[in-house]
């Protein structure tokens, strides 16, 4: 597939042949599956012993249905399980859950521990997929991240060759950012604080944080796993007045990237508004599903 702009215009537009009741951002199923129901369980997720704590929103039907794993940012107020339930009317299934030391999972939280956390949590769906009955498909996982959520996204789909797909929903390159927090202190000290007034994160040190994602700055710049990237469809979906990942810094740098290294399946969106979609949710359902259906 070769690469794609999408307008917003697009993405409105992109499912206009179907009747609003058809529609799975706006409407319920108009058929309901009464012996394999839509259906949500809590699930228990480990990572390096500690237990995290999840969800999975099962579509209906028997199924097996393609899955997705959402992951959300720092530190997780915006969960974006409106976007999981147009999944889940959709078809898809849905796995959420909370980092180690976020949101009351046990241990301690670190970027380092995200990207852990994310691996740990994505084996976790493939053993699920492989038990009898499963209505999950373990040929079509795909990884869906939100800011800090979408470069643990990319960053893991870098490394595992089984994914096919990857989505970054106004990603967060921790790579360049942490550069930016070890040269500049005014960057430094607004990171020190948001750390250690994040009362929904368990973060022993957060001077012992900061430093962890210096040092770890030079290896996570998401420029760097692009040969890797090129391999798969990739979404990158960004936001035009991002306060908190301007798509100056986060966004364009890894869309000219991928363009350089002929990315085989790179689509790129652009929606008019702020870093969580705030009057633009529909159209951010509109174009991840969009995405999703042309896998």
């Amino acid at each position: 597939m070769p690469d794609a702009k999408w307008s917003p215009a697009a993405v409105l537009a992109a499912d206009s042949s179907a009747g609003i009741a058809d529609d799975p951002v706006i409407s319920d199923p108009a058929f309901i599956d009464t012996d394999f129901p839509a259906s949500q369980a809590s699930v228990t997720i480990l990572s390096e012993g500690a237990r995290m704590i999840g969800r999975v929103l099962l579509a209906q039907g028997r199924g097996p249905h393609p899955t997705v794993l959402l992951l959300h940012g720092l530190p997780g107020v915006e969960q974006n399980l409106d976007l999981a339930q147009a999944l889940r009317r959709a078809g898809w299934n849905v796995f959420t859950f909370h980092y180690r030391g976020a949101w009351g999972s046990e241990g301690e939280y670190s970027f380092s521990h995200v990207l852990q956390d994310t691996a740990a949590a994505l084996a976790h769906v493939r053993d699920l997929a492989a038990q009898p009955h499963s209505r999950i498909d373990a040929q079509r996982i795909v990884l869906v991240g939100h800011s800090v959520g979408g470069f643990a996204a990319l960053a893991v789909a870098a490394q595992d060759l089984q994914l096919q797909a990857v989505a970054s929903i106004a990603g967060f390159d921790l790579g360049l950012a942490g550069a930016r927090a070890a040269v500049d202190q005014a960057t430094h000290d607004f990171w020190l604080r948001a750390l250690q007034n994040a009362a929904m994160l368990r973060i022993g040190d957060a001077q012992a944080f900061l430093r962890d994602w210096v040092t770890s700055a030079s290896d996570w710049q998401l420029g760097h796993w692009t040969q890797s990237l090129k391999h798969k469809s990739v979404l990158l979906l960004a936001a035009s007045h991002d306060e908190i990942a301007p798509m100056a810094m986060h966004h364009a740098p890894l869309v000219r990237a991928l363009q350089l290294r002929d990315s085989v399946a790179l689509t790129e969106v652009v929606i008019d508004s702020d870093h969580v979609f705030s009057d633009r949710r529909i159209a951010l359902a509109r174009a991840v599903l969009a995405w999703l259906k042309a896998l």
